[in-house]
């Protein structure tokens, strides 16, 4: 029996014994006390016949703890927080996707414009299979990050399966510095649209040029896209509503803890300056719903879509102190401190590196609208109900951006104009390959015949004139097709009407 054997045993131990514990109407006396714990790892040390760590025990027996709580606060290892906060600030060396857990699978869910990911052909719901010949099954999404993540400039072999293509495809990925811009945006016609994917450090920078390229423009009716955005960093989300929701309340945030005053974040806007539509779904979630909660309570604009998610949950990260500093800043200040955070706030104490067990991402309270709507489990309902996307030949329409006209692109070129150029061909049903970045062969016979049925010159390459009417044909397949963004455009427009 190995070490991740007793890991998860005591895990499952402890998680049993907490649950015992926190239902005092039952067992008023059953509290688990801290040396009740020792004692049981004191006896898994002298009993156990297998291989077994101390400092083990222990990160299982908190990972156990804070796994028990709720689907969102979660334990990590020391090398798994570096993933975390890499997403958070929005910078790392990686290939620039975001993954999730499903039914014991990694699903990509996002790939990054103009990432390394992107440019090697990987795919929303690809699913990784292996991770440089290692199989990622049975292991959590961060520590599938720390095995994807690695040295600028290094490389990674992903095996992946992907709806649609017979056996397993083998794509090597070059690691880059990612630094994750998270909004994409254009002007179509008299609207101007943003999407936010999420809120890391880099939103606020990102979504300003944005509104100042609307700006120069005059563009005043704006549809900012929200679907698919899992939240982030509730202060960017707030720094972002403040563009849109009228002086008052933009949300409250409720803290469980005594020692925490609750916060209400405002608004000081004093004048509207945009019409605004915010586009919403069932994966509109977290600190996205802060500026959808906002916008639907103060009538700033108006939620189009699908009910949003339900997670309106505030959350923490902190590190934990391990057992043996516990006790020395005991002796030494005569408190109890678990939250190494607590030793650079309250006495000005940096911890050493060897002083951190592991970390935590734990709930700590929920926020609400300004109407006080609680979001938490419920969700949003949209203002007007239109039903999500679905694929056309496999490719969602709302994921095709705009050719951006800049460059020539002939065989075996590649470029991220090429890969939106695939997706348009694919949804039209010409015969190409899977958009992945590359014009090889396929593409430009599927090309030639785009060109000769639009009375172009059949030359199979991706030159300006083939870009500009691309992109004319992208924007009837998003009126065809994204029937919640068309939704969004004429209720903006008869606003004006």
């Amino acid at each position: 029996m190995n070490k991740k054997f007793v890991r998860s045993f005591l895990s499952i131990l402890l998680t049993v014994l907490l649950i015992f514990s926190l239902n005092s109407h039952a067992l008023a006396a059953s509290r688990i006390s801290a040396g009740y714990l020792d004692s049981v790892i004191d006896y898994i040390m002298d009993n156990f016949s297998g291989d077994v760590e101390e400092r083990k025990l222990q990160e299982g027996a908190l990972e156990g703890l804070f796994d028990s709580l709720d689907n969102y606060t979660t334990y990590y290892s020391n090398e798994e927080i570096e993933n975390v906060l890499g997403n958070i600030e929005g910078t790392y060396y990686g290939i620039g996707i975001s993954m999730e857990k499903k039914d014991d699978c990694i699903v990509v869910i996002q790939v990054f414009k103009g990432s390394p990911a992107e440019k090697a052909g990987l795919m929303q719901s690809d699913r990784i299979i292996l991770a440089d010949g290692v199989p990622v099954a049975g292991k959590t999404t961060e520590e599938v990050q720390g095995m994807i993540r690695g040295p600028l400039g290094s490389k990674v072999k992903l095996s992946i399966e992907r709806t649609g293509v017979e056996g397993i495809i083998e794509v090597d990925v070059e690691r880059a510095e990612i630094k994750l811009n998270p909004v994409y945006y254009e002007v179509r016609g008299d609207i101007g649209y943003i999407k936010i994917e999420s809120f890391n450090a880099n939103t606020h920078t990102y979504f300003d040029e944005a509104l100042n390229h609307m700006n120069k423009l005059k563009i005043s009716k704006i549809v900012l896209d929200l679907r698919g955005n899992p939240g982030g960093e509730v202060s960017q989300a707030i720094n972002i509503a403040k563009y849109f929701v009228p002086k008052g309340v933009i949300t409250k945030l409720d803290f469980k803890s005594k020692n925490k005053t609750d916060i209400v974040y405002y608004s000081d806007l004093s004048k509207q300056k945009y019409e605004l539509a915010v586009l919403v779904n069932g994966t509109t979630a977290s600190a996205s719903e802060i500026i959808a909660g906002a916008v639907q309570d103060t009538k700033a604009g108006i939620l189009v879509g699908t009910n949003t998610f339900g997670k309106a949950q505030v959350q923490s990260i902190f590190p934990i102190l391990t057992p043996s500093a516990y006790a020395k800043y005991k002796r030494l200040l005569g408190v109890s401190i678990i939250n190494a955070n607590d030793l650079i706030d309250k006495y000005g104490i940096i911890p050493y590196e060897n002083e951190i067990i592991g970390w935590s991402k734990m709930t700590i309270g929920v926020y609400v609208t300004p109407s006080g709507k609680i979001i938490d489990k419920n969700g949003l309902e949209p203002d007007v109900f239109v039903p999500d996307v679905l694929p056309v030949n496999g490719i969602y329409v709302n994921t095709i951006d705009m050719l951006s006209m800049t460059g020539k692109y002939d065989l075996n070129s590649r470029g991220i104009d090429i890969y939106n150029a695939e997706k348009i061909l694919r949804m039209l049903e010409y015969d190409t390959d899977l958009p992945d970045t590359l014009l090889d062969k396929e593409t430009v016979k599927a090309l030639m015949k785009f060109q000769e049925d639009n009375k172009l010159p059949v030359t199979g390459i991706l030159d300006f004139e083939t870009q500009k009417v691309l992109n004319e044909v992208r924007m009837k397949l998003l009126n065809e097709y994204d029937l919640q963004y068309t939704k969004a455009v004429q209720m903006l427009r008869n606003q004006a009407s």
